[in-house]
């Protein structure tokens, strides 16, 4: 009767300590006709994107929606409430994340902890023109050529085989990286350490960073226009050797390789590496 007892205690202990797994989860799929030289727009909240190139005319979106809410109840909710929305027009396609049915009580930190995650899986035609406005999503984008505008907050990025003009602001980016960049790049960007690969510049670009780190790479005979503007708390090392225009060592400026469009680097609080 004793050894009962204690197993039933046993027993109690183990249901009362024990959570149920309640995360949940819904997939979405949709795929869009789009052509090339048309644009996409992505608007996504907390989660990830992957987003890479292709040859079809058409842009395929999966999509993976999921809570690990505490509450089995609330999650379901939550689930049903958060949507891929996707919209097209004559002139490009719109894909948001839409969070506006989702019923938020109690403190704010609570539900935004409880808001589902959105994980992107998008292919889209090579040759576009993108707009991505990105919070709290790790984003990875490939194999694009045209104009290709990145918004991004708390969201750290990985860009790889881009062509074209590259716009980008970035705050709390975390470790990014811009790798094979043929054309113009214009990137502004705070509390981000960046890694910048320039295969071929084309047009004036110019690199902004504050309270963070720099390191960027050219290809050995890209000839370009060196300007730069940094901060007595910016560090600065570099292995090309410009024509120099200014006796300001801090701030050094000139042609490379006889000259070509303009790169200007300005820093504040961080360190800048310049390589060919």
């Amino acid at each position: 009767m004793k050894n009962l007892i204690a197993l039933v205690a046993i027993g109690l202990i183990l249901v009362m300590t024990v959570e149920p797994a309640t995360a949940q989860l819904k997939s979405f799929t949709e795929t869009v006709p789009l052509s090339s030289g048309r644009g996409l727009i992505l608007q996504a909240t907390k989660g990830s994107v992957r987003l890479t190139g292709w040859d079809r005319e058409q842009v395929e979106i999966r999509a993976r929606i999921e809570t690990d809410s505490k509450s089995t109840e609330y999650a379901r909710r939550a689930l049903d409430a958060t949507t891929v929305e996707v919209t097209t027009t004559a002139s490009h396609v719109m894909i948001r994340s839409n969070y506006d049915n989702l019923r938020t009580t109690g403190w704010l930190f609570k539900v935004w902890q409880e808001t589902p995650s959105i994980h992107y899986e998008i292919r889209a035609p090579k040759r576009i023109d993108l707009r991505l406005d990105i919070d709290r999503s790790v984003t990875t984008l490939s194999g694009f050529e045209g104009r290709i505008v990145l918004e991004l907050d708390r969201s750290e990025v990985e860009v790889a085989d881009l062509a074209g003009d590259l716009r980008v602001n970035i705050d709390r980016g975390g470790d990014s990286s811009f790798r094979n960049i043929r054309g113009s790049i214009n990137i502004n960007a705070d509390r981000t350490d960046l890694r910048i690969d320039l295969l071929s510049l084309n047009g004036p670009s110019r690199i902004e960073i504050d309270r963070g780190d720099a390191d960027v790479s050219v290809a050995r005979d890209q000839g370009f226009d060196l300007a730069t503007s940094l901060s007595r708390r910016t560090d600065f090392d570099t292995n090309v050797s410009p024509l120099f225009r200014s006796r300001d060592r801090r701030n050094p400026s000139g042609l490379i390789n006889g000259g070509g469009p303009r790169l200007s680097i300005n820093a504040d609080r961080g360190s800048v590496r310049l390589r060919s």
